[in-house]
């Protein structure tokens, strides 16, 4: 009877002592912030939503409540400069502290948020590193092999990134940040590296809707992947007339999938030298299919023109519902797949430089 007592005893002190309340205490070093909102926001099915807001006086700011499911969420704000901060940390019940400068944001007091906080002060140090080393690629006056350096230099620090990543989420397959980070960098990954992770999840996991999205896009992917003949995709061009990638097939020795958008900047930025290898290789080479994940008409046509992409285009300007994303199983853009004349996928989102060894090695 003793050890029953002793048992209850015991068990009514540890859930006495979760916390059942959080208490987030802000602080910024900007004097200019004053008077500024700072928000929590969360990202579900790729819409921001607001869960609170605090006004930032004398360089403070506080939020308290009762949060029912520990998660990441964003800590946002607009600095007097009107540039953006949002950066994410843990929702949890506890009392979380929480920094923001001109850096970004730092939060700290909970385990799973210093836990956040190891990991986004590594990878943070190598986007700074890799942000050095591109600078270098904007001058002007660098030779084309003082560029390559560059392009290695950039692929090395992501493949850096991506290891780094896959690391995190194999030692946290099941904790909160672990499928934060999982969530955030899957799509770097392969389909290997993914199914590994995913094999160290528990049910519950598997469960969360999140993971089970991802592990139902893995499914698709594998059968999209290299070696796999493609997967139809019949949408409307610009003119509303439907085109399927089947018509194009066989017709040149590759035919290469776009996925991209009018609102995507990695997208517009990475134009220029797409353009520049269908230039070179356009007709019994190859030709390119655009598969537009823009939901705006108006926008999707006028970027086809202002900026004078002269390849075939569809869309269902559906945004991220598009069926041919899914089909593909596509997260996040710009996005390539690239086919060839027999039907059979070659490789998914390809560097330029290893598509143009596949078009320089075809039969003339």
């Amino acid at each position: 009877m003793k050890k029953l007592i002793y048992f209850v005893a015991i068990t009514a002190i540890v859930f006495a002592c979760k916390p059942t309340t959080y208490k987030i205490e802000g602080s910024v070093n900007e004097p200019s912030l004053n008077g500024k909102y700072v928000f929590i926001k969360e990202r579900i099915n790729r819409v921001w939503t607001t869960i609170d807001s605090a006004k930032i006086e004398n360089r403070k700011f506080a939020f308290e409540g009762v949060c029912d499911s520990a998660r990441v969420v964003f800590i946002a704000i607009e600095q007097a400069d009107g540039e953006s901060i949002r950066e994410p940390f843990v929702f949890e019940n506890g009392e979380i502290k929480i920094h923001i400068d001109k850096s970004g944001v730092t939060a700290e007091g909970t385990e799973q948020n210093e836990v956040l906080q190891k990991y986004l002060i590594l990878k943070n140090s190598y986007y700074a590193k890799a942000e050095e080393v591109y600078k270098s690629f904007n001058d002007s006056t660098a030779t084309e092999a003082e560029k390559a350096a560059v392009d290695a230099k950039m692929a090395e620090f992501e493949n850096i990134i991506t290891a780094n990543d896959i690391q995190f989420s194999t030692d946290n397959a099941n904790s909160i940040v672990g499928n934060y980070v999982f969530g955030s960098s899957f799509y770097s990954m392969t389909v290997e590296q993914k199914e590994k992770i995913v094999q160290l999840m528990t049910p519950q996991t598997k469960a969360i809707p999140r993971m089970a999205e991802i592990i139902a896009a893995i499914d698709v992917e594998k059968q999209t992947s290299k070696g796999q003949k493609f997967t139809e995709i019949e949408l409307p061009d610009m003119q509303g007339q439907k085109l399927a990638l089947s018509s194009l097939i066989g017709k040149t020795d590759f035919v290469l999938i776009d996925f991209w958008a009018s609102w995507c900047g990695p997208c517009m930025k990475s134009l220029p030298e797409l353009k520049a290898l269908y230039a070179k290789h356009k007709g019994a080479k190859l030709e390119i299919l655009g598969v537009s994940l823009d939901d705006d008409t108006l926008a999707w046509k006028e970027t086809v023109n202002k900026q004078q992409i002269n390849w075939k285009h569809i869309s269902d300007l559906q945004g991220w519902k598009s069926a041919g994303a899914n089909f593909y199983a596509v997260r996040s853009i710009p996005a390539t797949v690239l086919i060839d004349r027999n039907g059979v996928i070659v490789g998914r989102n390809l560097k330029l430089s290893e598509i143009e060894q596949y078009l320089s090695a075809a039969k003339k």
